[in-house]
């Protein structure tokens, strides 16, 4: 059985390739609408360890998605894999067979949900409701599939990247559910905004250095630009609720330097994995020699953990064993504060009562400089 990580990142790269028996079976159709090729289907390749895998319309060169004894496998190069197929949650089913505004803007990452906002009309509005994005995050929570909410806001012109409008919003989702909400975006120009996301109920936040790909050719904020912000970020958010993403490619050197800077400015690393534009058949050493220092770089920074969660497309210091370990011994580092009753509730009463000392600490300040 090749190394989980190894695998997942050929996944990625190749896909993997559907046939016409293997979409009639209940445990794969159950993973995917139509099966046509170029949409997803979510696999789990072990206990806490997905991928989401672009479907093929030939299976050469890539693994062979079927039914084995009854279960779902992967047909590998090497031999058979069985698998897991993780379902395609009923409310986003119904809404990708419509193909509403919703299904484009709304998707499931292991037990994240990810709702993808940005600022339209010249900024005056988001491109869903507060009520529509409310009733999605209803039906994820009725039927089961979610247990933390993370917010994507596109990139926008104006100098509050949108986050202006989307404080209502957040306030709106705290006050109706029992949730952590993440917030992955760009930096506004004006930090103190920053204060107000965290006050309104943001718990976790994301400012991608590299790797945005709602940037498209606009003129996003500079790299040095995202990690001023990041640093100051870090004095408003929890330990180990500051997140940045870094891409994986290319020489390891400079990559490795950014690690070790975020991890002593107490900012967790992300390391986003995608498809190279080239192959050259080395891309897996590279990502497990940058791996290995992310292990390395948090544990000496000793950085939170508590906060992530496992994800389709990135590695993270918590699940750094799937790449660097026998299948056998590969595991989380922990488990998440998500999937823990009682340190989900123990960080929850801690988060509030830290989030009012902040707001009363920022309100103070104010009133002293008599602003």
């Amino acid at each position: 059985m090749p190394i989980f990580g190894k695998l997942k990142l050929s996944l990625i790269r190749k896909g993997v390739f559907l046939g016409p028996s293997a979409l009639e079976a209940a445990e794969i159709s159950r993973g995917c609408v139509a099966g046509a090729p170029g949409e997803e289907i979510a696999l789990a390749l072990a206990e806490n360890f997905i991928v989401k895998v672009a479907l093929r319309p030939d299976p050469a060169d890539c693994p062979r998605l079927e039914i084995k004894d009854g279960a779902p496998s992967l047909r590998l190069e090497d031999g058979v894999m069985d698998v897991g197929i993780i379902p395609l949650p009923q409310f986003i089913r119904q809404q990708m067979q419509t193909r509403s505004p919703i299904s484009e803007n709304v998707c499931l990452d292991g037990y994240c949900l990810n709702v993808f906002l940005r600022a339209v009309g010249q900024g005056s509005r988001l491109n869903l409701k507060q009520d529509e994005v409310l009733d999605v995050i209803r039906n994820a929570f009725e039927e089961g599939v979610a247990d933390l909410v993370q917010i994507n806001m596109d990139y926008s012109k104006a100098p509050d990247r949108g986050f202006t409008r989307l404080l209502p919003v957040i306030q709106a989702i705290k006050k109706t559910f029992n949730t952590f909400v993440a917030l992955r975006g760009f930096p506004p120009e004006n930090r103190q905004l920053l204060d107000r996301l965290y006050a309104a109920g943001v718990d976790l936040l994301n400012l991608p250095l590299e790797g945005f790909a709602g940037g498209g050719n606009v003129e996003v904020p500079s790299y040095s630009q995202i990690l001023d912000a990041l640093e100051y970020a870090a004095g408003v958010f929890s330990p180990g609720a500051l997140w940045t993403e870094l891409a994986l490619g290319g020489n390891p050197g400079p990559i490795k330097d950014k690690i070790d800077a975020l991890a002593k400015k107490n900012i967790v690393p992300l390391l986003k994995l995608q498809a190279p534009s080239i192959s050259t058949g080395n891309e897996y050493e590279r990502v497990q020699d940058v791996v290995r220092h992310l292990d390395r770089a948090a544990q000496e920074a000793r950085l939170p953990l508590k906060w992530l969660y496992p994800a389709c497309r990135y590695v993270s210091p918590l699940d750094t064993a799937f790449f660097l370990s026998k299948p056998k011994n590969a595991r989380l580092k922990l488990t998440p504060v998500y999937k823990s009753p009682l340190g989900r509730k123990a960080s929850e009463g801690f988060a509030a009562l830290r989030r009012r000392l902040r707001i009363k600490n920022v309100s103070d300040s104010y009133e002293s400089a008599g602003l």
